[in-house]
């Protein structure tokens, strides 16, 4: 069996979550509402596109999700071009693989979105599994499902794995995999801090010193 290392993207890989609450903050409030966004803001983080709206429809969102998910590619390609890659980021992936890990990506964002990312990555190809699960036939975080999928395709048991994470949905996953789970403090807003990962990390850099002192 593989050791997997599974990334998530947003907040880890690349520092967009903040670009993207900019943008939100000003398009969501035109398109929602300033009542429904107000009560529906706090629930962003971590969320796919999917499951914003379908946050939102409880509320009674007027717009249909076609045009709902055509407003959110518009942004994207602006916010993943100027959202910075997390630093030390190609070099903990390089590392990783010298480590002998099987390397995994899954993310919450549109695949067109994960596609932007990769394209700024010198590294890309050491990925051996990618999954957007926005819009796909598996269960959204804080399900494993992604996680567990990723950990089988990998040829991977979740004794074996390790996820990084940043949201408190992508935690729960994590952990709910039954994988290590580490999470990454570099990228998150001021006072959010996802409870139940077993490792906190400061930044991609610190992770990289420590890395081979985590037994799996």
């Amino acid at each position: 069996m593989n050791k997997a290392f599974i990334f998530d993207m947003d907040g880890v890989i690349v520092n967009s979550e903040l670009v993207w609450e900019v943008y939100e903050q000003k398009f969501l409030p035109e398109i929602l509402g300033e009542k429904l966004y107000s009560q529906i803001k706090d629930q962003i983080l971590g969320n796919s596109v999917s499951g914003i709206y379908s946050i939102a429809s409880g509320y009674g969102i007027k717009i249909d999700k076609a045009q709902f998910e055509k407003v959110y590619d518009g942004y994207a390609t602006k916010v993943y071009n100027e959202a910075k890659l997390t630093a030390g980021i190609e070099t903990l992936i390089d590392k990783l693989v010298t480590m002998d890990f099987k390397l995994g990506l899954v993310s919450s964002s549109r695949q067109y979105w994960i596609d932007i990312v990769l394209s700024r990555l010198n590294n890309r190809d050491r990925f051996q599994f990618i999954m957007s699960l926005d819009g796909e036939n598996v269960k959204p975080k804080p399900s494993p499902d992604g996680y567990l999928e990723a950990i089988k395709i990998l040829d991977s048991r979740p004794n074996l794995s390790m996820i990084l994470e940043d949201s408190k949905k992508g935690v729960q996953a994590a952990k709910a995999s039954g994988a290590f789970t580490i999470c990454l403090q570099e990228n998150l807003p001021k006072g959010y801090l996802p409870p139940n990962a077993d490792k906190y990390t400061t930044s991609i850099r610190e992770l990289i010193e420590q890395i081979e002192s985590i037994n799996i």
